[in-house]
């Protein structure tokens, strides 16, 4: 099934890496458009890249976690479906940033990395969960 879609960014434009090789892009939005991008992408994976530590202290509504560590993430990356959009935030935007690159390495064609991640999510006191992480698929 194909999807179709164009995002727009914070401050009206769009936003994305440089596509190479064929390779998909990596869409760049600011987290605080998560309630309009999950309207528009119902399906969507919402994924927190955080540490343990991170995670514990508060996450968003209907994430999913995979660690960021460096040792054992690349298994649960590559085993996300390739059908439905990956919306990945971290804490402040770096960690996000790798995923969404190693994604796009990957090959996994719909990305979004949410620019500003929890730092903005809650500086904006935007609501936070503290429940089980969703199952990834």
């Amino acid at each position: 099934m194909a999807f179709g879609f164009l995002f727009v960014a914070c401050g009206g434009g769009e936003s994305s890496t440089a596509e190479s090789g064929g390779r998909p892009q990596v869409q760049e939005i600011s987290i605080l458009q998560l309630d309009s991008l999950q309207k528009a992408l119902p399906n969507a994976i919402l994924l927190d890249v955080r540490s343990d530590e991170e995670w514990a202290g508060g996450h968003l509504e209907g994430a999913a976690y995979i660690s960021f560590d460096w040792d054992h993430r690349l298994e649960p990356l590559k085993a996300l479906p390739t059908d439905r959009p990956v919306l990945v935030y971290c804490e402040a935007g770096g960690r996000s940033g790798v995923i969404t690159e190693e994604l796009r390495i990957i090959g996994h064609p719909y990305i979004v990395d949410l620019i500003g991640g929890m730092e903005s999510w809650t500086e904006n006191e935007r609501p936070v969960a503290f429940g089980e992480p969703v199952a990834l698929p």
